[in-house]
């Protein structure tokens, strides 16, 4: 339909504006950071596209930007996603998960990370009632567990346990996942998470190697890390830990620590080859932190091969540890 307007938005889009318009001649309009309010405004037609905050389109061959859209700060406004449009009884059979948020912003700035950037450093969390009726409305249309999938969901301890107690308070049984940082969980949340129905945790924790970690301004040290992994198996959480290969500073011995530090956690691990996203610190500043990027084939950015290399660490060695810890070796 020669009529049709391609909107398109996301993290992605959202830091390449120029790049994207410029190389993507079938896309219309950008949605600049957070969507659902911009693409009501669009969606609705009251208003001319130049008086719609958070958007970037063509006009006489001049790529335009509207003002910024500012966080929604009241989350509770939003409506649930319209899961009952999608085909459940497709998926349902899979035994999938349902994905929702409980808040979001992030008030750390990791260098490889776009979630500061995208969704804001105040965090912004939802009525935990409001929260848990979303809940029951999930298993209510068959799915037996929910991802939360906020990138930091146990930041604030009264967010949490007001949200199990809610759980526990409904007599409501399922499992559910979360993303955690190593810092901020301790015996008594992890007790009562687990109390509630949370059955796996995913931790970011990157690297085994202290000096890149400080790099990566993550705040963690790794006496914090095998603490929290060994305290979340205790209150029978499966623990989770997620590597990224490929980080600056990194080198054949670093990428061998990491594989012995995996072996001492003894847990679930991932890992993951960088893949430095736009809107990050570690895109916008490679040559700074001494990373050189191999692509711009978006569709290699996918984390499972090497796409960046380091002075110490090339991308043929990264994606021999990949392809070994993938085999079990």
């Amino acid at each position: 339909d020669n009529n049709a307007v391609t909107v398109i938005g996301g993290p992605h889009v959202s830091f390449t504006v120029e790049e994207t318009l410029n190389n993507s001649p079938w896309i219309d309009l950008i949605v600049i950071g957070e969507g659902e309010q911009t693409m009501l405004a669009l969606a609705s037609g009251k208003e001319k596209i130049e008086a719609i905050d958070g958007l970037a389109y063509r006009q006489n061959g001049k790529i335009k930007r509207t003002a910024p859209r500012k966080w929604i700060e009241e989350l509770d406004e939003l409506p649930v996603p319209a899961r009952h449009l999608f085909p459940i009884s497709k998926y349902l059979p899979t035994n999938p998960k349902s994905g929702m948020i409980t808040g979001r912003g992030c008030p750390f700035n990791c260098i490889f990370c776009v979630g500061h950037r995208m969704v804001g450093k105040k965090k912004r969390f939802r009525n935990p009632k409001l929260v848990v009726d979303e809940m029951e409305q999930i298993l209510d249309m068959g799915f037996k567990g929910i991802n939360i999938v906020d990138d930091l969901f146990t930041i604030n301890k009264k967010h949490v346990y007001t949200i199990c107690d809610e759980i526990k308070s409904r007599h409501l049984k399922f499992n559910w996942t979360c993303f955690a940082r190593v810092d901020t969980v301790n015996k008594e949340l992890l007790a009562l998470i687990s109390d509630a129905g949370c059955n796996f945790i995913c931790y970011g924790v990157e690297t085994s190697d202290q000096d890149m970690m400080n790099t990566l301004k993550k705040k963690i040290t790794l006496a914090e890390v095998k603490e929290a992994i060994d305290l979340t198996k205790k209150a029978g959480i499966e623990a989770m830990a997620s590597f990224i290969l490929g980080l600056p500073g990194e080198t054949e011995e670093t990428l061998l620590t990491t594989i012995d530090f995996i072996k001492v956690l003894d847990t679930t691990c991932a890992l993951h080859a960088l893949a430095p996203f736009p809107g990050t610190e570690l895109y916008d500043k490679a040559d700074v932190y001494g990373i050189k990027l191999l692509t711009n084939d978006w569709s290699r950015f996918n984390a499972n091969e090497a796409i960046t290399e380091t002075e110490g660490a090339k991308a043929d060695m990264v994606n021999k540890i990949l392809l070994g810890y993938a085999g079990g070796k």
